[in-house]
């Protein structure tokens, strides 16, 4: 069997020798180091985790098999604090559908998809930074780079690398969690910005991810950032419910991605690394 088809359930249910092994055959199949491996918890959960190394970058394992997406709308219960929070938003920006419908539109819809297990990158990292040393050893004129998806895609390729799918990013983030958000269906209060130990915790996989609506990041999908909003609705002062709305896990802003390739944004927008496991 590939380690490609290591699920979650058969990745905790391995003796620690046995997870041990399983890390350092899939670091040689990968070539990478692995850096560390051991339990770990976020949010009343356990599990374990396993980090690699490779080009200065730190990947954690996120293992696959059939995983539940999307956001369940029938299974959503908002709390009062939410119907508050977002009456209020209704009344200052004219908003006209109730909020169960509201979430539904701007998450992704609920399904069932299998996923191969892959090493993603423990952190984020912004285009150009990521792809600076190709460019320069590629010597390319930055006057006539077209700083599009593409420009991503192929820079990524030439590092064997490449972006999460969409689904793959969601499935990152909640770790197997089928609540609205990774943590569960309620926010803390505050601002999703700053010092928030939730958002900013290592997840179930070992991942910050999630940790900022500035910082959306790139999928294979052109047109899906997933991970906020840019920061529209923090800096336009939505309140706090569409504000924090935008770290659902199945969070989806169809204007996001227009903005960032017209604005100019690519290059500063981040991308996680996937290294697929063979």
């Amino acid at each position: 069997m590939s380690h490609a088809d290591l699920t979650l359930s058969a990745w905790l249910d391995l003796s620690d020798e046995a997870a041990g092994r399983t890390a350092a055959a899939i670091a040689r199949s990968t070539e990478v180091r692995l850096a560390g491996m051991g339990p770990h918890a976020y949010v009343g959960r356990t599990g374990r985790v396993a980090f690699f190394d490779r080009d200065g970058i730190r990947y954690a394992l996120v293992p696959g098999g059939t995983v539940q997406l999307g956001h369940d709308a029938d299974r959503f219960v908002p709390s009062a604090r939410q119907l508050t929070d977002f009456t209020t938003a209704t009344a200052q920006y004219d908003l006209t559908r109730p909020l169960g419908r509201f979430v539904a539109e701007a998450t992704s819809p609920p399904r069932h998809v299998f996923l191969p297990a892959r090493l993603v990158a423990v952190r984020a990292e912004e285009a150009d930074a990521l792809l600076a040393a190709d460019d320069e050893a590629d010597d390319l004129d930055d006057s006539d780079e077209e700083y599009d998806h593409a420009w991503l895609m192929a820079g990524l390729d030439r590092r064997g690398l490449r972006p999460p799918t969409p689904d793959e990013w969601e499935y990152a983030c909640a770790a197997g969690a089928t609540h609205l958000f990774r943590w569960g269906d309620e926010y803390p209060e505050g601002e999703p910005y700053g010092d928030v130990p939730l958002i900013q915790e290592p997840n179930l996989f070992g991942l910050v991810i999630g940790d900022d609506p500035y910082r959306a990041e790139f999928t294979t999908d052109p047109a899906v950032l997933c991970g906020g909003d840019g920061g529209a609705a923090l800096c336009g002062g939505y309140g706090r419910f569409l504000t924090w709305l935008t770290l659902a896990t199945a969070y989806r802003d169809p204007d996001l991605a227009e903005a960032v390739y017209d604005g100019g944004l690519t290059g500063e927008t981040p991308v996680r690394p996937v290294l697929e496991i063979p």
